[in-house]
């Protein structure tokens, strides 16, 4: 296995990113603070600012779990370089494997279901999430997480419900 750190995308608020998850059976968003060149207790809630929005695509797996930023250094992958507030691909994942091995019992099998799926990984400050997708893309607004968010939701809602 090998973490490869994806660079100059954007920055993630080293304070209080507040990471959002929003998820149907194969689409998932995650919504949080980025940063900019003011310290994150200087970031006033009623305007928010720099605010990203990661759409995976043919998401087939995510979690958000410990460790936090300070016992970073007990995750299984902190050893193939994960850091702080980063956001990486893991190439060789174990898990697209394991995921792949599941599925092997479905009546209609396809044994490249997971050829073109992806690792991806994002250290918060509090949690570290996880996700197997195909692609992602990214959007960054100066707007509001609240209108982020529920621009998003009325999206997949739209589009699922």
């Amino acid at each position: 296995m090998k973490l490869v750190e994806i660079k100059g995308l954007f920055n993630i608020d080293w304070g209080a990113p507040c990471p959002l998850l929003l998820s149907t059976d194969n689409e998932l968003r995650v919504i949080f603070y980025g940063a900019d060149n003011r310290s994150p207790e200087l970031r006033i809630q009623s305007s928010d600012r720099f605010i990203i929005e990661l759409k995976f695509n043919y998401s087939s797996y995510h979690s958000i779990s410990p460790p936090n930023d300070e016992a970073l250094n007990g995750h299984p992958y902190y050893d193939l370089g994960l850091r702080w507030c980063a956001f990486y691909e893991l190439l060789g994942s174990e898990l697209i494997e394991s995921l792949g091995k599941m599925s092997r019992f479905h009546p209609y099998y396809n044994p490249y279901a997971y050829k073109d799926a992806h690792h991806y990984i994002i250290t918060f400050k509090e949690k570290v999430f996880e996700c197997v997708a195909d692609s992602f893309e990214v959007i960054q607004e100066q707007t509001t997480y609240y209108k982020t968010a529920l621009s998003a939701f009325n999206e997949i809602y739209n589009r699922n419900g």
